[in-house]
């Protein structure tokens, strides 16, 4: 391999790494392990948050509403989505990325806000 083909080799390798870094900058992922990432969202309208699961590029769990509680009840911060996200995230690895299970209980010592 010649100098100039070596060089010409690293300086596409550099501009393939920052194109995919600037196409990662768009996308908050707060849990990654094993190509599972929890990604939070503003619902329309602003004011209420949900999160989705996924496994790879694929949505695995789409939750807009606050799990377990009777009704509509949504997210009211992004940080609460986050957290009840990574709970569930935790369950599916230690379970097998089986569909995860979250008790009201749960909610309450995260202190998820609406839940009581």
């Amino acid at each position: 391999m010649t100098k100039t083909s070596f060089y010409l080799l690293i300086i596409i390798a550099l501009a393939t790494s920052c194109q995919q870094k600037q196409q990662a900058k768009n996308i908050e992922i707060t849990a990654v392990h094993d190509s599972i990432a929890v990604i939070p969202f503003e619902l329309e309208g602003g004011g209420s948050w949900g999160f989705k699961i996924n496994i790879g590029h694929k949505t695995f769990i789409y939750q807009d509403i606050i799990p377990t509680v009777a009704g509509r009840h949504y997210f009211q911060t992004k940080e609460d989505a986050r957290k009840v996200g990574d709970l569930m995230v935790a369950k599916m690895r230690s379970n097998g990325k089986s569909f995860p299970v979250i008790s009201k209980q749960e909610l309450m010592d995260m202190k998820i806000a609406g839940v009581e």
